[in-house]
């Protein structure tokens, strides 16, 4: 019998409706148990509840695979650990995630979850369970009947059962395994990446349960075959826009990710992942490459260096780039262990002398039996969790980007901006706020931010109001972007391979010319829609805002795309609006200036409108406005307030000697940048300074 349970929308204040269904015969449409539930807006649904969700009990559930080190019957110690011993936390980076049991109980409290492995395998099956895409759940399910009907003897011999059957695999399986396979290859176009995934993680989970090995493929059991046919069972799979999934070298990737939470649990003695899982990571990569040994192994790839004796310094070089407020390490205490390859590389007693280096550290711990794979007897196993409250001083700076994109924007010089401002702030005041990248970058007590563009400000105002139903805000995009039918890389790439190859540099442009102005028709037919006006800023051209004479948009739609950038923007400026005092103003900006209490622990920043640079938004600014901003400042400066100001000195054979002959009864500092004219494309060399009233000390 099954059960569906399907939410029609995200659970939001206003949607809150279910429809039940049994054996295709609807039961209950309405709210849950009939009732009404005020969840309010700030109501954060998890991957328990969130989306097309399908309750069946024959689905395939994430923990059941055989994996080595698999840490499902850990995962509530672990976790409740991991919530009792730190505070204020929204995003966990999973470094190491193996089966991705940890992860998957930490998608239900963080709202930000990182899950990362270097293996082909356990990739496709994180974007499986987790990744959101679209899938069609009939036409899934259609497929696994056909491939349950085969009769392995109408089937040729193939790749797989020439080299597995009878070995890892009975030979029949193994027929009907490698035609499967080949299939889903031969599909792949027809498919969606979800669909694709699904289709491989159903596959790899199926196989599991009736490969002739005692969990991995070291080796296999020369031992009669028990007769069981392969049958595939679909896997539970949901959708969580709170997941990022990566397949890199873990200590690469430390460095590039900023998280509240980094979750490790490395390999600690010699057994490969890569080796003992190389069936999975061959029948993922399909390149039927050539095979080696008893064991039939391909050539060596994505092999760890926490299996070697070299795995200490991995693991110190590994925690110093961590760039998170808490450390949770898995271990166990195999290091005495009688089977040479169970042996740990790293003692605990080291792993906490290097934890300690990064901060406070306490250590648990659980009595537990682990996975034997054969041969290791080991009694009394522990598994330890060690929680590392990183200090301040070993924590680096996050450089967050505006997920506005904005002309004018910052980001690429928030590092040299930034080393100028004063370390001590009370009140940051930004008259001239544009895409955000500077306020975002700035430690304050309080933040009083102006722009005088109402669109600006009001998209800075929609996305504050969404921070804390960011779940719910990315919903809303999914359905607009699948309504107009645009490109949606972020998600998966939908644009056609001949039309990249024509139009190699234009082809997003190319796709989404006509979703686009049906896009800005709607919007200008009532403009009162912020997230399309969002999403008409980040799909059109150079991501500008532009209006014509007539109050309509009027930008033309542009090379670009809502990527995975513009999602890590977006959940970094949900992310840092938390628990931050705030306040908007959409005023000229000496009427904002007028309207705050300034003092001398206050800080303000200007960046106005450059009067030799040709931008868009220049062209409201002139000689008179720039000489009353500057008479403005030397008012500051006579208060004893503190200020700095960015500006362009020269620029294409032009001269700002306005600001110069001022700037001399100041502090002048350089900042090294090259812009690109948003008019040609182009580099543009030209002086960009800073110029601070204080000394930086």
């Amino acid at each position: 019998m099954t059960k569906t349970i399907q939410i029609l929308q995200p659970i939001n204040s206003g949607e809150k409706k279910i429809n039940i269904q049994k054996n295709n015969s609807k039961i209950l449409t309405g709210f849950p148990m009939q009732q009404s539930f005020d969840f309010g807006l700030d109501f954060q649904p998890n991957a328990e509840i969130y989306g097309n969700i399908k309750l069946n009990d024959n689905l395939i559930k994430l923990e059941s695979r055989r994996y080595i080190g698999n840490k499902s019957k850990l995962t509530d110690w672990i976790i409740n650990i991991i919530l009792t011993q730190t505070e204020n936390c929204r995003s966990f980076f999973d470094i190491f995630a193996g089966t991705a049991t940890v992860s998957k109980r930490a998608l239900a409290h963080f709202q930000k979850v990182i899950v990362n492995d270097i293996l082909y395998s356990n990739n496709i099956i994180y974007k499986a369970f987790f990744e959101t895409g679209i899938w069609d759940r009939e036409k899934i399910e259609n497929l696994l009947m056909q491939y349950n009907s085969l009769n392995s003897n109408e089937l040729e011999e193939n790749y797989f059962s020439e080299n597995f059957g009878d070995k890892y695999f009975d030979y029949n399986n193994a027929k009907i395994i490698g035609y499967i396979r080949e299939d889903i290859e031969d599909k792949k176009a027809t498919l969606t990446e979800k669909e694709y995934s699904i289709l491989l993680a159903t596959l790899i989970y199926n196989i599991d349960k009736i490969a002739n090995t005692v969990g991995h493929f070291d080796a296999y059991i020369k031992k009669p075959f028990q007769n069981q046919k392969l049958r595939l069972r679909l896997i539970e799979t949901t959708d969580f826009y709170g997941i990022e999934i990566y397949k890199e070298n873990a200590n690469s990737l430390a460095g590039k990710i900023t998280a509240d939470i980094a979750y490790i649990d490395p390999p600690y003695n010699s057994r490969q992942y890569s080796r003992f899982y190389h069936i999975y990571e061959n029948l993922i990569k399909w390149e039927k490459p050539p095979l080696f040994g008893t064991a039939l192994k391909p050539p060596t790839e994505n092999m760890s260096v926490y299996c070697t004796v070299n795995a200490k310094k991995a693991f110190d070089e590994l925690i110093e780039d961590l760039n998170v407020k808490y450390i949770a390490v898995s271990y166990n205490n195999t290091y005495n262990s009688k089977s040479n390859s169970s042996k740990n590389k790293i003692k605990l007693e080291e792993i906490e002398e290097i934890l300690k280096k990064k901060g406070e550290t306490k250590v648990f711990e659980h009595s537990h039996i682990f996975f034997n794979t054969g041969k290791t007897e080991f009694n009394d196993h522990k598994e330890f969790l060690f929680i590392t409250k990183v200090n301040a001083t070993h924590k680096k700076y996050k450089i967050y980007r505006s997920p506005l994109f904005y002309v004018g924007d910052k980001f690429k010089l928030i590092p040299q901006i930034k080393s100028f401002f004063p370390k001590n702030i009370n009140k940051f005041i930004e008259p001239f706020t544009g895409g955000g990248s500077v306020f975002l970058n700035v430690q304050a007590k309080e933040y009083f931010l102006n722009d005088i563009d109402k669109y600006i400000y009001r998209i800075h105002q929609f996305l504050f109001e969404n921070a804390k139903n960011s779940n719910a805000f990315m919903y809303q995009i999914d359905k607009i972007i699948d309504k107009y039918n645009l490109s949606k890389s972020y998600r998966e790439d939908i644009v056609p391979v001949e039309l990249k190859q024509r139009f190699k540099k234009t082809y997003y442009a190319r796709f989404n010319q006509s979703a686009y102005e049906k896009l800005r028709n709607d919007f200008n037919e009532n403009q009162e829609n912020i997230l399309i006006l969002y999403l008409l800023l980040i799909y059109g051209f150079n991501r500008m805002i532009r209006f014509n004479a007539h109050g309509k948009y009027n930008l033309p739609v542009g090379n670009v795309d809502l990527n995975k950038n513009v999602i890590d923007a977006l959940n970094n400026y949900f992310e840092w609006t938390l628990n931050k005092s705030v306040y908007w103003f959409n005023l000229d900006y000496i009427k904002f200036l007028n309207n705050i209490n300034i003092s001398k622990e206050d800080f303000i920043y200007l960046d106005p409108p450059y009067l030799i640079t040709s931008s868009e938004y220049n062209k409201l600014w002139n000689e008179k406005k720039e000489k009353d901003m500057l008479e403005t400042l030397d008012i500051f400066n006579n208060q004893g307030l503190r200020f700095a100001v960015s500006n362009v000195t020269y620029y294409k054979n032009k001269e700002n000697a306005i600001f110069i002959e001022w700037a001399k009864k100041y502090i002048i500092n350089p900042i090294r940048s090259n812009y690109i004219s948003y008019h040609d494309n182009s580099a543009k060399n030209f002086q960009e300074v800073l110029v601070t009233n204080y000394a930086n000390i």
